[in-house]
């Protein structure tokens, strides 16, 4: 039979930090995995942010976000 241990809060974010100090494009890459920005931004925000301001966009909305 297998065991299963349940993981606390303290060790998922023991293990994150230590992805993000060895390896920060993996934890990147994790990040951009699980999080789903379709399912945080709402559409009345995307729809405000492809309004037409009279000037060309230099940059699209999700990879802003990702960077923040």
């Amino acid at each position: 039979m297998i065991s299963y241990k349940q993981l606390t809060l303290a060790e998922v974010f023991e293990n994150c930090q230590n992805k993000f100090d060895n390896d920060k494009y993996q934890f990147l890459a994790l990040l951009d995995e699980t999080i789903n920005l379709d399912e945080i931004v709402p559409s009345s925000f995307i729809s405000h942010f492809h309004a037409s301001t009279g000037r060309p966009r230099r940059y699209h909305l999700y990879p802003m976000l990702n960077l923040l």
